[in-house]
């Protein structure tokens, strides 16, 4: 049994160009752990997007400042 946890395994077409920019820019040997952190990296770029998107658009009641 796969002692890793929610490991999925799968084929991707990508650009061979892409790829090896990403190794060197991870500094990674593994083209899977490289494109993990890309993925990771990508990921909480979109989230922290999200939460901004939001400023000003919620409102906290009883919080410190009240």
């Amino acid at each position: 049994m796969n002692a890793k946890k929610n490991i999925l395994r799968f084929t991707v077409s990508m650009d061979k160009d892409l790829l090896d920019e990403l190794l060197k820019i991870t500094g990674q040997k593994k083209k899977s752990k490289a494109v993990n952190i890309a993925c990771r990296e990508f990921v909480k770029v979109k989230q922290k997007e999200i939460l901004l998107s939001l400023k000003g658009s919620i409102t906290f009641k009883g919080g410190a400042n009240e």
